[in-house]
């Protein structure tokens, strides 16, 4: 699962498929009908020969050949007859190796602190580490990330399937950052270069859309419509519509932190006003937790906020508004507020089963992020 700068991400404008569906057509890859089975055994759990071929719509004997070869590499494993009770011939029930490789995800959405973690192919925590960043940017803001990395390459335990970095900006193609201003990072070829120091595969993707893989690979969240807002000292989005990540021409889609919230508003990092970043991130949260009339302020963020998040809903349709913080949740009143007046400003249509949220993933949504990039680009599971 190593490898070198070779594998770098390309990423292709516009909507991306997060996860195979059905099986490939004859002119299609052999890599596609691996890749769905190993999605499928990631989010049903072990399944027989034959549960597996008729999840997938493959055949059983293609469904052994795939088998043979992933046990061959050790990414499944047999966990042993099924229990009695079902009519035929018991199957063997075969599953991920969790241990099969490891991933190491950095996230640096907060800018003001670098988080890493060391994950498994099932997502979980091996190992995390942090570094202040309070203030570094261009070269010093890339020393951080490498000092982070150097720190958790040791903890992992075996082979190291990927890197996957999440950054805050524009990212496109082959890891790029277009921009990120906080770190005054310019089509800085991030993926490229940790790839070449650490002759490891290497991902790099926004923080907010790696939010949303997050939410789509090890969340609950439903394939018809969602977006995530990543809540930090700045402000994303990524959208998800019938299981497709929208990126945009420009890789600049859910780009809705400099969107104007408030005419004449507080001056923006961007140099203009109001932007919605001033409204809904984290200094002006915190300064509104601090007063004795919190819960008022709150709710009037979360009115200002709703008149940018309510048309994105109306014109997508969405079904979950999902909020992710790597302080937390957002407070209740805040999360209330954005719920009640984005639902008084669309249709009820649109509003009869909109869903309103904080992640499920916790302070950890965006470093999942980062370890489902890995996954679906080096393993082939979405």
């Amino acid at each position: 699962m190593t490898g070198t700068a070779a594998s770098q991400l390309t990423v292709t404008p516009g909507p991306v498929e997060l996860r195979p569906t059905v099986k490939a057509l004859p002119a299609q890859s052999r890599a596609h009908n691996r890749a769905l089975v190993l999605t499928t055994l990631f989010h049903v759990g072990p399944q027989s020969r034959a549960d597996l071929a008729r999840s997938t719509g493959l055949t059983r004997v293609t469904i052994s050949e795939l088998i043979a070869q992933l046990v061959e590499e050790g990414m499944v494993q047999d966990h042993g007859m099924q229990p009695e009770g079902r009519i035929g011939k018991p199957g063997s029930p075969l599953g991920l190796v969790p241990g099969a490789g490891n991933i190491i995800a950095v996230d640096l959405a907060n800018t003001t602190t670098a988080h890493g973690a060391v994950f498994n192919l099932t997502g979980q925590t091996i190992a995390k580490r942090s570094l202040p960043m309070v203030g570094a940017t261009g070269q010093v803001a890339q020393r951080v990330v490498y000092s982070l990395l150097d720190e958790l390459l040791p903890l992992c335990p075996g082979r190291v399937t990927g890197i996957g970095v999440a950054s805050p900006g524009v990212v496109g193609a082959d890891g790029v950052v277009l921009t990120a201003p906080n770190f005054a990072w310019t089509n800085l070829p991030l993926g490229q270069q940790i790839a070449e120091r650490y002759d490891v595969p290497s991902h790099v993707g926004n923080d907010a859309n790696l939010a949303a893989r997050a939410e789509f690979t090890f969340g609950n969240a439903g394939s018809q419509g969602m977006m995530i807002v990543t809540v930090g000292r700045g402000l994303g989005a990524g959208i998800l519509l019938d299981g497709v990540l929208l990126q945009g021409p420009d890789f600049a889609a859910g780009e809705i932190g400099h969107v104007t919230a408030i005419d004449d508003g507080p001056k923006c990092g961007c140099g203009r006003r109001g932007c919605l970043e001033t409204v809904l991130s984290l200094p002006p949260i915190e300064t509104a937790m601090a007063q004795n009339d919190r819960d008022q302020r709150l709710a009037e963020i979360g009115t200002t906020a709703a008149r940018v998040l309510a048309p994105i809903v109306s014109a997508f349709n969405l079904r979950e508004l999902v909020f992710a913080s790597s302080a937390g949740p957002l407070p209740k009143p805040l999360l209330d507020a954005i719920a009640a007046a984005v639902m008084q400003r669309v249709l009820p249509t649109n509003a009869a089963n909109l869903i309103v949220r904080n992640t499920n993933l916790g302070r950890e949504a965006v470093l999942l992020g980062a370890s489902a990039l890995v996954l679906r680009e080096e393993v082939g599971i979405g």
